[in-house]
């Protein structure tokens, strides 16, 4: 009887372990065209606590294919946030945004201020922070070449190497500070519902001011129960409901 018991149960184990073994990745429930499947399955690793860009990027492409353009947006976005030198999230972020129905206008920012969020945005906080700790490793060979070297030109090099080493250590504090606390606040969000009203107040019979669709990128300026108060690129700012819409 121990024996039959012990027997049934290896089967039991052995029939568990099969069909952990044959259970398909997201991965290959989305080469498979099963886009569904692949959307539970990579939202399931998400919910373990597990996140990547490369994760985020393939559940956007999997939302992508089924249609929910809002979704997609969202992950690419997020990829983005992770790894903003991520080209081939980049270029299917584009790809999608070129599909949304609205067609916002941006208003016009001035040349030093586009350039410095372009820089803000280039790396993540933790890569600026590299970039910093490099330039602080060139900025104390510098000071070692000047207070050690045996014969003026040596010196005048460390000299010139501590100088510019510690301007350009200057812009990436600045760059690092920024950067970091644009990161902490991301106060983005994406449309994921079809269309929503953009409301004059937190109120759903105030005045409409606007439809906005699928996939509109929005600054989430402040929140009351319910309710987002959000800006556009053209600056037109209202009201419309938490649920529809997703943080980045």
């Amino acid at each position: 009887m121990k024996h039959l018991t012990l027997t049934i149960a290896l089967l039991i184990a052995a029939t568990a372990i099969s069909s952990q073994e044959s259970a398909p990745s997201a991965d290959d429930l989305y080469r498979m065209d099963d886009y569904q499947g692949a959307i539970a399955a990579y939202e399931d690793i998400l919910a373990e606590g597990k996140s990547s860009a490369d994760l985020y990027y393939n559940l956007g492409n999997a939302y992508y294919r089924d249609g929910q353009l809002g979704k997609a947006i969202l992950n690419y976005e997020r990829a983005l946030r992770l790894k903003p030198g991520m080209s081939d999230a980049k270029e299917n972020l584009e790809l999608a945004n070129a599909r949304t129905t609205d067609r916002i206008t941006t208003l016009p920012q001035l040349f030093i201020v586009r350039w410095w969020n372009a820089l803000t945005t280039a790396i993540t906080p933790h890569g600026w922070r590299i970039v910093w700790l490099v330039l602080l490793a060139i900025a104390g060979i510098g000071v070692a070449m000047l207070r050690t070297g045996r014969s003026s030109a040596i010196r005048r090099g460390g000299l010139a190497t501590t100088v510019v080493s510690l301007l350009f250590l200057l812009l990436a504090t600045a760059l690092l500070i920024s950067s970091t606390r644009a990161y902490n606040a991301h106060p983005y969000a994406i449309i994921t519902d079809q269309a929503v009203t953009l409301k004059a107040s937190p109120d759903n019979k105030s005045i409409d001011k606007m439809i906005l669709h699928e996939g509109t990128k929005v600054k989430v300026l402040d929140n009351l129960t319910g309710w987002y108060k959000i800006a556009i690129a053209d600056g037109t700012n209202g009201w419309c409901p938490q649920n529809t819409m997703e943080r980045i």
